[in-house]
């Protein structure tokens, strides 16, 4: 549900501080089995911080000081997208998955058909 959201934000054609508040109440639930600390993990969130400054930094120019900087926004825009992309590759490259119950066998299905031997005294 995370990353459905996370993209739907990242490919949408407006982009709100509303939206980042889709995904970001669902990522406690699943963060605890994503590799923060991984380099990759670390080198896509510098990449995003430095995206959203550009951003941040271009739209002022052209919001407040009123220049001409169409082209430095769209290019800002650009760029915040593919980091968004990226921070998303690593988030499932960095993702844990793990198993959520254990089955007395390793096949699968098994687990779910297999009835607990009751022993007699």
């Amino acid at each position: 549900l995370f990353c459905q959201t996370f993209c739907f934000v990242a490919f949408n054609k407006v982009m709100t501080a509303q939206y980042f508040t889709w995904y970001l109440c669902l990522l406690p639930l699943c963060s605890d089995r994503i590799q923060w600390s991984s380099r990759r993990m670390l080198l896509s969130l510098s990449l995003l911080l430095v995206s959203i400054l550009t951003w941040l930094c271009s739209a002022f120019t052209l919001e407040m000081l009123g220049w001409r900087s169409h082209r430095q926004v769209w290019a800002a825009s650009v760029f915040f997208f593919v980091a968004n992309v990226n921070l998303l590759v690593a988030i499932l490259n960095g993702y844990r998955v793990e198993k959520m119950w254990r089955s007395s066998s390793d096949t699968p299905g098994e687990g779910w058909t297999q009835k607990q031997k009751v022993k007699a005294s």
